[in-house]
């Protein structure tokens, strides 16, 4: 029987949260400081992951009644986004979710503009300005100022969302604009924008607008859709699309090399019709697991589930003019119960959870295999995402892209042995090779405990 020796214990303490963890506030507390200048790895830890969804209180009609909140916080969630416009009995829909957050441990960031300013001083209408004009700062300023005056004392006020899809290259410059801005304002939040990655008619220098040095590193959720509704179940078909997915995910981390920043990956959960038309097919199980872990394997601080809520969105041209009805199916039916996928998002939260102190306090390295200091080769249909301290690799995040199929996979470590994070597991080694038992589309965190 081989013998480990004392490194395994090394190993197995290392597996929980210890010293260098992120505070609940997204701070990095003492002992933890971000290595400033990285010869390998991103500039900051992954963190704590964040594990969110759009559209909690319903989609076209607003519904947020003692019951849906019994729902919503039974799923396993830390943070929720984008509340409709609207008032009730002299209160807000956001300052209700607000409350919503205080009460069940939750973060939001904000959208909408401070009492007392009109519907277009939304923080993003200034961050897709062409022309700054004179003041420009100084205007930005005052409704910052305003909102934090605004949510002061709220526990769930986590940062200010500042744009959704705004690629054209003329925005760049308010955008960073309104980033600084809230950086001298408050350094202590980050900024949240939304798009696709490669919709950015200039993606290098959105980079360099958005994730500016210094304070609280801002965040990119990236949304991409690949389960459209001809898309096959298994297959070469559906790897296709994985690839393509993957390969947005690792523009991302690309863009964030060197930069101070993290990203959230917008994950499929929902179904979408347009007339008679299945556009998008709801996704299995397995294939929003999948969805997480290639996001995890480049680097992604948080899963958001785009959408909560299901309803009916009526989609007008610029002139306002219908174009089309769309249906949407979330993790919520129109009637308040919970679908398919509302069980499947909760068992994942779960597995994510159990992850994230280990996650929280390591660097992403990369996973091309010029980067791979773990691995001697890889089998088919795998992801890899190599993560560890600031000296050197430690863990390595293994995906099985076969969503239609469970299977065991074996390849070489550059190590001694390899422990399961999660749950504290050393794996089986066979003919020098490690034998990792995956579901369909799941994947594992594993320490690989190296030679000195």
């Amino acid at each position: 029987m081989k013998s480990y020796g004392p490194w395994l214990l090394v190993l197995l303490v290392g597996l929980g949260c210890g010293p260098g963890a992120e505070t609940d506030g997204g701070q990095t507390a003492s002992g933890s400081a971000v290595d400033p200048q990285p010869a390998r790895h991103g500039r900051v830890p992954v963190g704590e992951l964040v594990l969110g969804t759009w559209l909690p209180a319903g989609l076209d009609r607003y519904r947020f009644s003692a019951q849906d909140q019994v729902l919503l916080a039974g799923l396993g969630l830390n943070q929720i986004e984008w509340l409709q416009r609207g008032e009730f009995d002299g209160e807000t829909a956001e300052a209700r979710a607000m409350d919503f957050c205080r009460a069940h441990g939750l973060q939001m960031p904000v959208f909408y503009e401070p009492p007392g300013f009109t519907p277009h001083d939304k923080l993003q209408n200034w961050a897709t300005r062409s022309f700054l004009g004179a003041g420009f700062a100084d205007s930005v300023g005052l409704r910052v100022q305003a909102l934090k005056t605004r949510w002061a004392g709220a526990e769930g006020f986590q940062g200010y969302l500042v744009g959704h899809e705004d690629y054209a290259a003329e925005y760049y410059e308010a955008l960073a604009g309104v980033v600084d801005a809230i950086g001298r304002v408050d350094s202590l939040r980050p900024v949240l924008t939304v798009g696709r990655i490669d919709h950015y008619v200039d993606g290098e220098a959105f980079a360099a607008a958005f994730f500016r040095e210094g304070g609280q590193p801002n965040i990119f959720q990236h949304e991409h859709y690949v389960f459209r509704g001809n898309v096959p179940t298994e297959g070469s078909g559906l790897q296709s699309k994985l690839s393509f997915l993957l390969a947005g995910y690792g523009q991302v981390a690309e863009y964030l090399q060197g930069r101070w920043g993290r990203w959230h990956a917008v994950v499929q959960v929902q179904s979408e019709k347009r007339v008679d038309k299945v556009y998008y097919r709801k996704p299995s199980a397995a294939e929003i697991s999948v969805q997480a872990g290639l996001a995890l394997s480049r680097g992604a601080s948080g899963i958001i589930y785009f959408l909560y809520s299901s309803g009916v969105e009526e989609f007008r041209n610029a002139k306002g003019e219908w174009v089309q009805t769309r249906y949407y199916e979330g993790l919520v039916g129109r009637d308040g119960m919970p679908t398919k996928s509302y069980g499947a998002v909760q068992a994942l939260n779960r597995q994510l959870q159990a992850l994230s102190p280990v996650l929280a306090q390591l660097y992403f390295y990369g996973a091309g295999a010029l980067e791979n200091e773990l691995l001697f080769g890889t089998d088919e249909d795998l992801a890899f995402g190599l993560f560890g301290n600031r000296e050197r690799q430690t863990h390595v995040l293994v995906v099985n892209r076969r969503t239609w199929q469970k299977r065991t996979v074996a390849f070489a470590v550059k190590g001694q042995a390899v422990v399961d994070v999660a749950t504290g597991e050393i794996l089986p080694m066979v003919n020098d090779q490690v034998q990792v038992a995956l579901a369909a589309g799941g994947f594992r965190l594993l320490a690989v405990a190296r030679d000195n």
